[in-house]
């Protein structure tokens, strides 16, 4: 399967089971989505302070964890390869 648009991605199951593989608890809000040349970005809430704080997760496809320095809370999710990674999820 080959994102070319939102409309083409159940963000809610890539979240739920990206937590079931990963073993981490994601937000449940999310305040922004965006995809651009196969890149997601998923905004769970913005930073208090810097947001410098970043984690890769455990998945063959590079997925990153960007945290509030302030109150290490989960505020987005980077993508590298959403194909990659819905892939590997078994979603695609």
């Amino acid at each position: 399967m080959v994102v070319k648009s939102l409309l083409d991605l159940d963000v809610k199951a890539l979240l739920k089971r990206l937590e079931e593989v990963s073993r981490v608890k994601l937000p449940e809000s999310v305040i922004e989505v965006s995809l651009v040349r196969g890149v997601l970005h998923v905004r769970f809430s913005y930073p208090k302070g810097a947001e410098i704080e970043v984690e890769p997760l455990d998945t063959k496809a590079l997925a990153f964890l960007f945290m509030d320095s302030e109150t290490g809370e989960v505020t987005a999710l980077e993508v590298v390869d959403v194909d990659a990674l819905l892939e590997e999820l078994g979603l695609a």
